[in-house]
């Protein structure tokens, strides 16, 4: 049920600063010194309640929250061979533990895409049926999860790692009555000796509070799914949505990515864009057609090169990513009109125009989608589509038609005085 997705819940600024330790005596300062390094930043986190509450959980909350975070590295230093972050949790003020009941991804061997997972009513993640679930990014080995179980969850990133974009997915318990938990992000690392210079890798733990409740912690529900996969209730199921758009220029490139990541962490949405999938070598071509039809939605940006592309007035060797792009949409828009018409949507950003829509697209007869500004108000008719949240909820009758009107002729009723039957 899209109406019910899960929205991201604000995370305070917070950070692990990622740095290398001098103990006094090497040569970089006769005092202990630090040299910044990179951070661990955290991004939105998406928090659900899981109803009903599970047998056994008695005086226990149950929630679902997908954890997102980044690995930012200083320019010029190299990627370690290996991160790991650990997230402890604490409820002070209440009696009874705070535990991750599960997590995911656990051990991760070799490469993954992305998956749905649902709750069970052991409050395990399990894969979810068909398309309903909560989705889980593409993942790369090897992760490996520590402290399941218990109030300490750790990740631990080796083998091939980037700078970028990380996310997980856990089941929290919290005592009966614990409205707000007290997060301690650590992180670990390690550097070649000739990158650490001969100081020890170190790092500043951060804190913060995350609410569980809230508006956007409450509307959305994780429903439990029985024993053998047959859910109770359908888990929210989080739009997947391409992004479209042409490289015009480098402001505009940057606006699209802001509207993206806006789309993702303040959104909740699965957001698939090209500057986040340049970790390695790939057919485009593919790649493209891929995108376009595992999504529910293609969302395409409005600007001057867009247009022409889309109008076949581009030269043949500019932009051919968008000329490829747009025509495979045309191709599926004329394949199957009422389904592509309802999945393409044509955005106009600030400071662009409707009259840079292609006119495939009917941008004067058939609707666009205006962004005033990266907020849910400034883009709430593109997100009320996407969500299936009409504004305007038509209205249904209580008991059919009024048993006050009665049929012509019936008893209590004088009979026209115009010869009619009116």
């Amino acid at each position: 049920m899209p109406g019910t997705r899960a929205q991201p819940t604000p995370v305070p600024l917070a950070e692990v600063g990622l740095v290398l330790a001098d103990d006094g005596s090497r040569w970089l300062d006769s005092a202990p010194a630090e040299i910044a390094v990179g951070a661990i930043r955290m991004q939105g986190w998406q928090v659900q309640p899981v109803r009903p509450r599970p047998d056994g959980f008695d005086g226990q909350d149950c929630y679902l929250i997908r954890v997102n975070y980044d690995l930012v590295l200083q320019e010029g230093v190299p990627a370690p061979p290996w991160f790991e972050i650990g997230i402890a949790w604490s409820c002070p003020g209440t009696d009874g533990p705070v535990a991750v009941i599960d997590a995911v991804p656990r051990d991760v061997l070799e490469a993954q895409g992305p998956m749905s997972y649902t709750v069970s009513e052991y409050l395990s993640l399990v894969p979810a049926g068909g398309a309903d679930g909560i989705v889980l990014p593409a993942v790369t080995p090897f992760i490996d999860a520590f402290g399941i179980g218990g109030g300490e969850i750790r990740w631990r990133h080796a083998s091939g790692v980037r700078p970028g974009s990380h996310s997980a997915l856990l089941v929290l318990v919290v005592p009966d009555g614990c409205r707000e938990v007290t997060v301690d992000v650590s992180a670990r690392f390690d550097l070649s000796p000739d990158d650490s210079l001969g100081c020890r890798p170190s790092n500043r733990p951060g804190r913060f509070r995350l609410g569980l409740t809230g508006p956007r912690a409450t509307q959305p529900v994780a429903a439990l799914a029985v024993a053998g996969g047959t859910p109770r209730h359908a888990v929210p199921r989080v739009p997947r949505v391409f992004v479209s758009y042409s490289h015009d220029d480098a402001k505009h490139i940057e606006a699209v990515r802001v509207f993206s990541g806006f789309l993702a962490v303040d959104c909740g949405l699965d957001v698939h864009l090209d500057r986040w999938d340049l970790d390695q070598p790939r057919d485009w071509y593919l790649w493209a057609i891929d995108q376009i039809t595992k999504a529910d939605f293609v969302v395409v940006i409005a600007s001057p090169m867009c247009k022409l592309a889309g109008d076949g007035q581009m030269p043949n060797d500019r932009h051919r990513g968008m000329q490829t792009e747009l025509s495979l949409l045309r191709e599926l828009l004329y394949s199957d009109r009422a389904t592509w018409r309802r999945k393409l949507l044509p955005v106009v950003l600030p400071g662009r125009s409707a009259a840079e829509i292609p006119l495939f697209l009917q941008p004067q007869t058939a609707d666009h989608y205006q962004v005033t500004d990266m907020t849910e108000a400034g883009a709430e008719d593109l997100l009320r589509v996407i969500t299936g949240r009409p504004a305007y909820i038509r209205p249904q009758p209580r008991h059919g038609i009024r048993r006050s009107i009665r049929a012509a002729g019936s008893p209590g009723r004088p009979p026209a005085t115009d010869g009619s039957n009116r």
